[in-house]
C-alpha cells in the first residue's frame, strides 16, 4: 500500500477517534491546561508510553525507522512557548484543530490558519534566527541509550512500563478518592 495513503487513513482514523471520544473539544482541552478534567492529560501519557513501547520495538525489528533530531536548546524553549502560547489561547492542538475543524466548529479554522501562518513566518524567518537562536546552542542528538551506551529497546520498554504503571497508580487513586454513591435500601418496619 502506498505510504501516503496509510497515513492519510491512519489520519482520518485519529481524527475520528478525536471528535468520538470528544478529546476534540476546546472546552476539554482548556479544563485540562487549567487541571480541572485530567481525562485528556491521561490519555496523552497512556499515548505516549504505549508509543515507547511500540516504536522502540518496531525499530529494533527493523520495521521502523527513528530519526533522533538535533538538539537546539534555545529554539526548543522558545517554541515550546510560542506553541504553548497558542495552544491555551486557542484551546487546540495542531492534531485536534484539524480534527475541529473537519468537525465544523467555526473557531478551528482560524487556529489552523494561525499555525500555518506561523509556520510561514517561521520559513521566512529562519536564516536570520538560525544564527543568534539555533545554532549558538546546539547539542548534538542525546538520547538516553546514546548516554547509558545500552540499546535502545530496553530503555524504551522501562521507561513505557514506568509510564504506564504511574497512569494505572494514578487511575486507581482517583478511584479510592471517589465517592461512593449511596445506597438506599428499605428498612423493615
Amino acid at each position: 500500500m502506498n505510504p501516503l495513503i496509510l497515513g492519510l487513513a491512519v489520519g482520518i482514523a485519529f481524527g475520528a477517534a478525536l471528535v468520538l471520544s470528544g478529546l476534540s473539544n476546546p472546552r476539554r482541552i482548556l479544563d485540562m491546561l487549567r487541571l480541572k478534567d485530567l481525562f485528556l492529560l491521561r490519555v496523552i501519557v497512556t499515548a505516549l508510553g504505549t508509543g515507547i513501547v511500540g516504536v522502540a520495538l518496531l525499530d529494533s525489528a527493523g520495521l521502523a525507522h527513528t530519526s533522533i533530531k538535533t538538539l537546539h536548546l534555545v529554539a526548543l524553549v522558545l517554541g515550546g512557548a510560542i506553541f504553548g502560547t497558542g495552544f491555551a489561547i486557542g484551546g487546540y492542538c495542531p492534531g485536534t484543530s484539524l480534527a475541529a475543524t473537519a468537525e465544523g466548529r467555526r473557531d478551528a479554522p482560524f487556529v489552523v490558519a494561525g499555525g500555518l501562518v506561523g509556520a510561514g513566518v517561521f520559513a521566512l524567518v529562519y536564516a536570520v534566527i538560525e544564527p543568534v537562536l539555533i545554532a549558538p546552542a546546539t547539542y548534538g542528538k542525546p538520547t538516553l541509550p546514546s548516554i547509558l551506551d545500552v540499546p535502545a529497546w530496553p530503555v524504551a520498554l522501562i521507561a513505557g512500563l514506568l509510564v504506564l504503571g504511574l497512569i494505572a497508580a494514578w487511575l486507581s487513586g482517583e478511584r479510592s478518592r471517589s465517592p461512593r454513591p449511596k445506597l438506599r435500601g428499605r428498612r423493615a418496619g
